[in-house]
């Protein structure tokens, strides 16, 4: 499984990209990394989700997860995440095996 988040948006406009691949994790981090991603509704066929609307200041975040050879996409603001949303991105983007990418916009 591999879930890759990025954030955009703030006031420097800058984009992060933090992805965590369970490859690169000891087993109980990729089951606990399982766990969230199912607790976050991440798990099955995507619903669609239309683009979160702008708001200056305020992060947007998309959500991407790569697991048995489907991937699912979710879209959304920093004022519409779930609460499993928030504890998913938290968790993945404080492991000690995730990679960290920070550009400029666009």
């Amino acid at each position: 499984m591999k879930v890759s988040i990025v954030r955009g948006g703030g006031i420097a406009g800058l984009v992060t990209v933090t992805t965590a691949d369970s490859a690169s994790l000891a087993p109980p981090e990729t089951a606990e990394l399982r766990a969230r991603v199912d607790r976050a509704g991440l798990a099955g066929a995507p619903p669609p989700t239309p683009p979160p609307a702008a708001r200056p200041d305020r992060f947007d975040y998309e959500l991407t997860v790569e697991d048995d050879g489907g991937v699912r996409t979710v879209r959304a603001s920093e004022g519409t995440l779930s609460a499993p949303l928030r504890a998913l991105i938290s968790y993945v983007t404080s492991l000690p095996g995730r990679q960290e990418r920070i550009g400029p916009p666009g």
